[in-house]
């Protein structure tokens, strides 16, 4: 099982009529935006923003230029270009997010060479039975253990061990690989919904520009989603009865096989699970020692060098994958930028008449809407950094509390049908033992049955316990 975390246009690739094209796209519509006159509020600044915005947004979409270059080049762009200051522009990289990023990467990079992802994933497997649907659970287990320890970088070791599982089982492409893929994928991005990551802590600060602070202990976060753990149980539910197996699987040899290659555990195993819980300790005492949760996943693995414990290696930083930091920071920056441009406000001013009136189930409506269709067309990156600081300006004029609001968009982004759409689940799908007819089944049920949890369930949850408004 082993991890592979890439950089995307790692390889040169030929030129023809179709990169082309999307080259001129790339370069055409942004600038048709210096087209437009200015005015009092679409000021020049403005202007400028969205020319490069769009343009950085048009190649994250298409990935026609390697994206850390633009993503280093875009806050130079609106430093130089629309004249944002560089305090806000920057003002990422003095938050947590991009160091939790690389702290989350090196420590996957330290449990995988170690083993220990592979020895939790196989006994969360092996304590469920190891039979399919005991896989299925198994799996949905493993996912929590994993996101607890590397919130949001458990993707690449879940997505090898699915694919590894089916290879030795040697199951043909069908309902029972659909099944255990699918499983796979959920358990390694559906614990976000109850479990703090990155995502949360991205969103934040897209919005800070307008919501300012929005801070939530580790411990508070589980619970204001608590009712979420409810429907990932019940996803892993729906996968035993959408894919049932032609046959009885048992899987329980294999795991005890692969387990026994691994012999006992490790000293550095066990030093790893010490700093684990030290990071732990560190999380619920957030509410004491006030220090944001997001630092201590970038302090405590660190601690891997350190006398006592002694386990981290030069290549385990140095295989960090740091694009993906400078991505995530660029991305955050969009919304800083924005906020000090006044870029919320002109959104608001012009769609707050056309709302007015609706209540607060509509515009949490109409924003799910808009967001499953954005799918098609944007990454889930870039729906969150183009759109979240002026839809948080819309909702906060309705007294919807940020917090929520930010958890709300964050499950949406979910909401997908093709797998080209968010490339967390095209990697599950790129491995080619699930038919794209079983991925399509699955996840428009899936997107369905979210709308019915967050409108029927989760909604009303918030309001029953005060957390939905502010």
């Amino acid at each position: 099982m082993e991890v592979k975390i890439m950089s995307v246009q790692t390889v040169k690739q030929p030129t023809n009529m179709k990169q082309i094209s999307l080259m001129i796209i790339t370069f055409i519509l942004p600038l048709a935006i210096l087209l437009i006159p200015t005015n009092e509020l679409f000021t020049p600044q403005i202007r400028m923003y969205l020319t490069v915005t769009l343009f950085a947004i048009l190649t994250f979409i298409f990935g026609n230029i390697n994206q850390t270059a633009i993503s280093i080049l875009l806050p130079i762009s609106y430093v130089v270009l629309a004249k944002a200051p560089a305090a806000a522009v920057f003002a990422p990289w003095s938050l947590y997010i991009p160091w939790f990023i690389i702290g989350g990467l090196f420590l996957a990079n330290v449990m995988e060479r170690t083993n220990l992802l592979k020895r939790i994933a196989y006994n969360s497997i092996l304590l469920t039975g190891a039979s399919y649907n005991g896989i299925i659970w198994g799996l949905s287990l493993a996912g929590v253990a994993l996101y607890l320890l590397i919130p949001g970088n458990t993707v690449f070791p879940l997505a090898a061990l699915a694919y590894g599982l089916c290879k030795a089982l040697e199951l043909e492409t069908g309902k029972e690989t659909a099944g255990i893929t699918m499983a796979a994928a959920i358990s390694s991005l559906l614990p976000g919904w109850f479990i703090f990551n990155a995502n949360w802590g991205l969103l934040t600060g897209l919005g800070k520009g307008v919501a300012g602070a929005v801070d939530l202990t580790w411990i508070q976060y589980l619970m204001y989603n608590s009712i979420s753990i409810v429907f990932y149980a019940f996803m892993f539910w729906v996968i035993t009865k959408m894919f049932k197996p032609a046959g009885p699987i048992n899987a329980k040899e294999y795991f005890k096989g692969e387990l026994l290659k691994l012999g006992k555990m490790s000293f550095d195993e066990k030093k790893v699970l010490i700093m684990c819980g030290m990071l732990f300790v560190f999380l619920l005492t957030t509410q004491y020692h006030k220090i944001e949760a997001g630092w201590g996943f970038v302090v405590f693995p660190m601690l891997l060098y350190f006398p006592g414990f002694n386990v981290a290696t030069n290549e385990d930083i140095k295989n960090v994958n740091y694009g993906m930091a400078i991505f995530t920071a660029s991305c955050m920056g969009i919304g800083t930028t924005a906020g000090v441009l006044g870029l919320g406000k002109v959104v608001a001013t012009v769609m707050l008449p056309m709302l007015a009136g609706k209540g607060v189930m509509f515009i949490f409506g109409i924003v799910y809407s808009m967001i499953f269709s954005l799918n098609f067309l944007m990454t889930p990156l870039a729906i969150m950094s183009a759109f979240t600081l002026p839809l948080t300006e819309i909702a906060m004029s309705f007294g919807i509390n940020p917090a929520a609001w930010y958890m709300f968009i964050q499950i949406a982004i979910d909401a997908i049908i093709l797998p080209y759409e968010y490339v967390l689940y095209l990697i599950f799908f790129s491995f080619g033992i699930v038919k794209l007819s079983d991925f399509v089944k699955f996840q428009a049920a899936k997107s369905v049955l979210t709308m019915i949890f967050v409108f029927v369930i989760l909604i009303p949850f918030w309001r029953l316990i005060g957390f939905l408004m502010m």
